[in-house]
């Protein structure tokens, strides 16, 4: 027991010395604490360096809206990958431009008035400025504008269909050209200053893809002030469009532009003029005079496009049935529409699968210019159908098979809003007159051949 006692003792002085040391070492250590405290530092701590923030200066910061303008006029895209390169230091000109503001727009009013332009398409030598007019060494790639002899906007296709001002692109990434790619930039500096100098732009250009699109922007802008100005100046170049020397894809679908310009503002001044253009001298129909008179009168056009149907100088088959399918788009709206189909179902040449073709139109569908319009007016709905019931009337319809399955699948259609599906009549086999001459009006093959 004693040793036990001895030994806690024993533990107890140790803590307790332990303790005294330990207490003694902290003391000793906070006392040169405070006099390291008092005493004057030898080696200061340093300073904090000094942020300097420097804001970055572009290589073209100090360059003047004549100087972008020049290296714009002088840009030499190349091909591959020098072209992409080329292209977004256009992007990047351009937009140098616009952040000038008013100070740019007198050196671009002065640039546009010097009739030059610079196209961005595809290019086949160095050389790529053409004049206003659009003379150029180089098939332009459109930039999306798509169209071109033989297709939309072409002989082969409706120019005022697929030009639709309304669709036009106005914020591009890269522009179909130097002029149009200013339109943008002034419609961004906005303005007065942008807005005059897109309507100077407006009053002389001899373009047809420029008016449109300035008529687009400046709609946008102060909507219905230049409408008068625009369609004056479509009008203009309509009867006295400007000879340009190599028109390049631009130009080519020039008078869809502007028919598409007419279009957009519903304008139908130049009914007149072109309905006496819809049969050209070389006897060909004028597709977009014909998307005109359609667009802004409506069943109104059907007397004048019947007239150019019956026209004998209208030769080719195609543009004939392109006519016919355009008037027959009014049956049950216009007397003369109704009188062409009954023509065309008389007509000997056909046999009754394309009959049964022109009957099932009626109710809308098709594909190409084979397509027509669902109608959604119950009094033309009702109208065609009161129509297909005198047909069946008639004996030479109602014997035949074919006809009187087309005739009252057609009134279904009419009846449920819906169109006819052409392969119950058709099959697989073309077969029959009528397929591949146009002989008549819609004739054509049926959907999926």
């Amino acid at each position: 027991m004693k040793t036990l006692i001895a030994i806690i003792l024993a533990l107890g002085v140790g803590f307790a010395a332990a303790y005294v040391v330990v207490s003694k070492q902290k003391d000793a250590l906070l006392e040169q604490f405070k006099a390291q405290q008092t005493q004057p530092q030898t080696n200061p701590t340093p300073a904090p360096v000094e942020k300097v923030i420097m804001a970055a200066v572009s290589a073209s910061a100090e360059e003047s809206p004549q100087d972008i303008l020049n290296d714009l006029l002088n840009a030499k895209l190349g091909t591959g990958s020098e072209r992409n390169t080329g292209l977004r230091m256009i992007v990047f000109k351009l937009e140098s431009l616009a952040q000038r503001g008013r100070a740019a727009v007198p050196a671009i009013r002065a640039f546009l008035g010097r009739n030059v332009d610079v196209e961005y398409g595809e290019q086949s030598n160095a050389n790529n400025q053409t004049d206003a007019g659009g003379s150029t060494n180089q098939l332009n790639n459109n930039n999306g504008f798509g169209g071109g002899p033989g297709g939309p906007g072409g002989r082969g296709g409706r120019g005022g269909r697929f030009r639709r001002i309304q669709n036009l692109q106005t914020d591009w990434v890269v522009p179909p050209s130097l002029r149009l790619g200013l339109v943008g930039t002034l419609k961004e500096i906005g303005g007065p200053e942008g807005e005059k100098a897109l309507a100077e732009m407006l009053s002389s250009t001899g373009r047809g893809v420029e008016i449109a699109y300035l008529a687009r922007v400046l709609e946008e802008i102060v909507p219905g002030k230049y409408r008068d100005a625009a369609i004056a100046a479509a009008k203009e170049l309509l009867m006295s469009p400007p000879s340009i020397d190599n028109p390049n894809r631009l130009d080519d679908l020039s008078r869809a532009y502007l028919f598409g310009v007419l279009e957009f503002f519903h304008d139908t001044s130049f009914a007149v003029n072109a309905q006496q253009m819809l049969v050209g001298t070389d006897g060909r129909l004028d597709m977009d005079a014909m998307s005109y008179l359609s667009e802004v009168l409506k069943d109104q056009s059907a007397s004048a496009l019947y007239q150019a149907y019956e026209n004998p100088n209208l030769t080719n088959q195609f543009d004939k049935m392109s006519l016919g399918r355009e008037v027959l788009n009014y049956v049950g709206q216009n007397s003369q529409a109704n009188a062409l189909f009954a023509e065309t179902l008389n007509n000997t040449d056909l046999d009754s699968r394309a009959k049964a073709f022109i009957v099932a139109q009626l109710a809308g569908g098709g594909f190409g210019p084979f397509s027509s319009p669902s109608p959604t007016d119950p009094q033309v709905i009702n109208s065609r159908i009161n129509l297909l019931n005198q047909l069946l009337s008639q004996p030479a319809y109602a014997s035949d098979e074919t006809m009187v399955q087309a005739i009252n699948a057609t009134v279904n259609a009419l009846q449920n809003g819906t169109s006819v599906n052409m392969r119950q009549f058709f099959g697989g086999g073309r077969g029959g007159r009528g397929f591949g001459g146009g002989g008549g009006p819609g004739s054509g093959p049926p959907p999926g051949e």
